[in-house]
């Protein structure tokens, strides 16, 4: 499989994402993969392993992984699901899936 993101996988996350850092809600410029994009699976460059965040809070998830994991921002390369593991978004806790749509988590612990 490709490392590059594909452009419909970059035009469904802007769009589900509103164009929005989904960690603080100011403008989204970076395509962050929540699991390592060298896992070559079919979620590789799916929505579900997908956000979009501006460029502090990208360097912020890679620059505090035990903290961005715990509030969804990384996942597991071993977690076959990304899908499973909610993202604590600026606005609410949400879960992604493989059309491009979040629903509502809950609160987090």
């Amino acid at each position: 499989m490709s490392n590059e993101i594909p452009t419909k996988s970059r035009d469904v996350v802007k769009l589900r994402d509103m164009g929005q850092c989904v960690r603080c809600g100011g403008g989204g410029s970076a395509w962050h993969h929540r699991r390592r994009r060298n896992v070559a699976d079919v979620h590789q460059h799916c929505p579900c392993n997908g956000v979009l965040l501006c460029t502090t809070c990208h360097t912020w998830v890679h620059a505090h992984p035990f903290e961005a994991k715990g509030k969804g921002f990384i996942v597991s390369a071993h977690e076959p699901s990304p899908w499973t593991i909610p993202v604590q978004a600026h606005f609410s806790r949400i879960s992604l899936d493989c059309e491009g749509s979040y629903s509502y988590a809950g609160e987090i612990s």
